[in-house]
């Protein structure tokens, strides 16, 4: 194909794109798939995050959000459990005989209560605690999250609907749990019972990434209950709209970065971005040599001798992630340039950075090959 059918070519496909009502938001790769993400197993994943930003929702308005965590083998709390159970019953998710509406409180019998506890954790060893009026009292007013008893009720205080969904792109299998990895985020006036990957981007906020460990409970009604989970710090730049894309018509290639990078050397060859604190830097450099795909692997096999690297022929690169840092290069037989993208940042915030990483490495276009 020549340059001026190539460019016609181009030319169509944006002005289609244009046209389009909305792009669908990127998403990160799905990377281990050992068991079948169905709606029962999604529904359990967003309930117990939906209950854990319950619980850790501050009682003064502008305060910070703090995140929970469960351990291995911890009893869950009263709270974790009411808020649990409160946003299971006003979504749907949980069976609830009464009418919910707008009511303040949902009241359950210590035995129904009891049931839809066994119905999302898995630790047997919960036990309701019984409180007196003045008690019950006492904690409705300090945190409208809790649960209290009054007579042989079980009541459970209001719980507003956050409305978070969860992008599961790992769900490991180990005996009987699996280890589910996903990305959390909000849909400005989209609900999120959706997939991430169809809602357009610029509705679409990223807020964390979550670790839930499931055991696989084939008597359960979602098939597993929830052993343990850990959220990450909440993500820097969740708004997808503020991604940019930069070309450099020099070394032909474009590609998507997120708005948390300004540039810091415009040289065509080598450009750097870097966080404000500088504590993220993403370099892509451009040689003009041609080497092949399998003489590049073999290069930076024997100059990084335990780097793991996944191989993807089809778009003509190799990828290697490690803590802290995310690498990338794109090379074939009949390139005269190799590029290379290298993203350093914080081991601590590797769910967050790894998510851009991988955007980043889908987004990068180098021009007159098919690539992402």
């Amino acid at each position: 194909m020549n340059a001026k059918k190539l460019f016609a070519l181009l030319l169509a496909l944006c002005l289609a794109l244009a046209a389009a009502p909305a792009l669908a938001a990127p998403t990160r790769e799905a990377k281990v798939m050992e068991v079948t993400v169905n709606d029962n197993l999604t529904s359990l994943t967003t309930l117990i995050v939906n209950a854990a930003v319950l619980q850790g929702t501050p009682a003064e308005p502008g305060a910070a959000l703090t995140f929970p965590n469960l351990a291995k083998d911890e009893i869950p709390s009263d709270q974790l459990t009411a808020c649990a159970l409160a946003w299971g019953i006003r979504s749907g998710i949980l069976p609830y005989d009464g009418e919910v509406g707008n009511q303040e409180t949902i009241a359950l019998t210590v035995e129904k209560a009891d049931e839809l506890y066994h119905r999302v954790f898995t630790n047997p060893a919960f036990a309701f605690r019984k409180l007196s009026e003045e008690e019950a009292e006492a904690i409705k007013g300090e945190n409208k999250y809790r649960t209290w008893y009054t007579g042989e009720e079980l009541h459970i205080g209001l719980a507003s609907m956050c409305n978070y969904g969860a992008y599961i792109y790992s769900a490991a299998f180990d005996g009987t749990d699996v280890e589910i990895l996903c990305d959390v985020f909000t849909a400005k006036e989209t609900e999120v019972w959706q997939s991430a990957e169809y809602i357009p981007e610029k509705t679409l906020v990223w807020n964390f990434n979550a670790r839930i460990s499931l055991h696989k409970a084939p008597g359960s009604p979602f098939g597993y209950t929830v052993n343990d989970f850990s959220f990450s710090p909440m993500y820097q730049a969740g708004d997808l709209n503020q991604w940019t894309e930069f070309e450099n018509d020099k070394m032909e290639y474009s590609v998507n970065l997120p708005g948390i990078l300004g540039v810091a050397d415009n040289t065509a060859s080598n450009r750097v971005w870097q966080s404000a604190d500088g504590a993220a830097t993403l370099t892509i450099a451009v040689a003009d040599e041609k080497i092949t795909f399998e003489d590049a692997i073999a290069s930076y096999q024997a100059a990084y001798p335990d780097a793991k690297i996944k191989q993807e022929r089809e778009f003509d690169r190799f990828t290697v992630a490690g803590e802290g840092c995310y690498t990338f290069i794109i090379t074939s037989d009949e390139m005269e340039r190799v590029y290379t993208v290298t993203f350093a940042f914080p081991a601590e915030f590797q769910a967050e950075y790894e998510f851009y990483a991988e955007i980043i490495r889908n987004s990068l276009s180098v021009w007159g090959i098919s690539n992402g």
